[in-house]
């Protein structure tokens, strides 16, 4: 083997064992919670280790990796969102509201976030998504939330 293959050999080995990637950029009022997502269409499902920073008012930074890649990775700022990694497929920038198909779930969820730090059993927008929440101790264990076209997110909490 040349020294170049080796090399690269080398860096994929690192890039395979690294932990996911928290995105910056909230501040320091942003909750953080940590845990695993699991994602899911009529066509298939993906489950990986996920951060996700939010403020109170919905925008967000999520990380979502398998096994040391990035699947997917967001930004949301006011009613711009940033999506980069293998579901953003090449990446894609622009209003929320004009979101690739692919990634409108992802969209929506913030309007789903606010009511992570909330105290209800379950919240709705009507014809778009619905969401049920558990708690231990007043902290979020676990939402699952299920959208009207296609697919649902269940994200677990540590706690």
């Amino acid at each position: 083997m040349t020294s170049r293959t080796i090399v690269v050999l080398w860096a994929l080995a690192l890039l395979g064992c690294q932990s996911v990637n928290e995105l910056s950029g909230l501040g320091p009022e942003a909750k953080t919670r940590i845990g695993q997502l699991r994602y899911a269409t009529s066509k298939n499902s993906v489950v990986g280790d996920i951060v996700l920073r939010s403020l109170t008012a919905g925008d967000y930074d999520l990380s979502f990796s398998k096994t040391g890649v990035s699947v997917l990775q967001l930004q949301t700022r006011g009613g711009n969102m940033t999506a980069t990694g293998l579901m953003a497929r090449g990446g894609w920038s622009g209003p929320a509201v004009h979101a690739p198909p692919p990634l409108k779930p992802w969209a929506m969820l913030k309007e789903v976030l606010p009511y992570f730090d909330s105290n209800v059993p379950s919240a709705q927008s009507s014809n778009r998504w619905f969401a049920t929440f558990e708690r231990q101790k007043g902290n979020l264990s676990k939402a699952d939330i299920k959208f009207s076209r296609d697919g649902s997110m269940t994200f677990t909490f540590a706690q």
